[in-house]
């Protein structure tokens, strides 16, 4: 690095000896303390350019992700928007296998019919194709064959966020927020009212655990519900899904690990909106 302000200087110095037309004393300080600086600040960024690869090669997966297009857009505005659905579900000669997992067929040939009103359990060992079913009734995944209707349409026919719109789950470990009771239920659907709020948490049995609270609805449930019991999170999970006001309510191993009381209250709180 000196090398260069050496050779700068003598280079400048030159130039003025000869007589060279428009350099001046002032003109090669400029540019000498110019390539000072430049040199300065390329020598204090080299110790980064390791760090500035690797960014580069991060972001190009996450770029990867963000400009990949999904086959099932849930802001697509195409698809029919029915203006009432029941929820009769029919499965019809239904066969899928995973992406990640071409060689092994989950369903094959699958066929079920679930009335609008009716409570259907699926029971079976592990990889049975359990999950999978609420999978592509939520229509997180199309069938490779068949097809799946909901009071006679296709859901590949409906607009998927208006058809989601009618669905409420409840997963085996429900994920609560980082923020109040409140807004943990509010977040089933955009527009929920204090009242329509109040009344899922007491059709999910959630209502008096709630009030005992000092805050009560706002009350902070804690990092992923820390705060919580696990019978109180999945009645915070049911009152959100509950506050949907679904037509197709989806429960995922929903009393499972709990204890005898928890369970109890939960059983409760579905046997309410049957």
């Amino acid at each position: 690095m000196n090398g260069t302000y050496g050779l700068a200087f003598w280079y400048g110095t030159s130039l003025i000896l000869n007589g060279e037309p428009g350099y001046t004393i002032g003109t090669v300080l400029a540019v000498f303390f110019s390539v000072i600086h430049s040199s300065y600040c390329i020598g204090a960024a080299a110790p980064h350019f390791e760090t500035f690869a690797i960014a580069r090669g991060a972001a190009f997966n996450i770029f990867q992700v963000i400009d990949k297009k999904p086959s099932i857009d849930n802001f697509s505005t195409a698809g029919c928007k029915p203006e009432s659905i029941e929820g009769t579900v029919e499965f019809k000669n239904v066969s899928f296998h995973y992406p990640s997992r071409p060689s092994i067929k989950i369903l094959k040939g699958l066929n079920l019919r679930i009335k609008s009103g009716e409570t259907v359990a699926l029971v079976g060992p592990n990889g049975s194709g359990k999950s999978t079913v609420v999978q592509l009734l939520q229509r997180l995944y199309d069938p490779d064959d068949g097809f799946i209707t909901v009071d006679e349409n296709d859901i590949r026919a409906l607009n998927v966020r208006h058809y989601r719109e009618h669905i409420g789950v409840v997963s085996q470990e429900p994920v609560l927020f980082g923020t109040t009771i409140s807004n943990n239920i509010k977040y089933g659907r955009d527009d929920v009212t204090d009242e329509e709020m109040e009344r899922a948490a007491r059709e999910a049995n959630a209502y008096d655990f709630i009030m005992e609270f000092p805050n009560k609805f706002n009350t902070l449930v804690g990092e992923k519900g820390a705060q919580m019991s696990g019978g109180q999170k999945k009645r915070i999970a049911i009152a959100r899904a509950l506050v949907r006001n679904p037509k197709i309510l989806i429960l995922d191993e929903a009393t499972s690990a709990l204890d005898s009381e928890s369970e109890s209250a939960v059983q409760v709180a579905l046997e309410k909106k049957k």
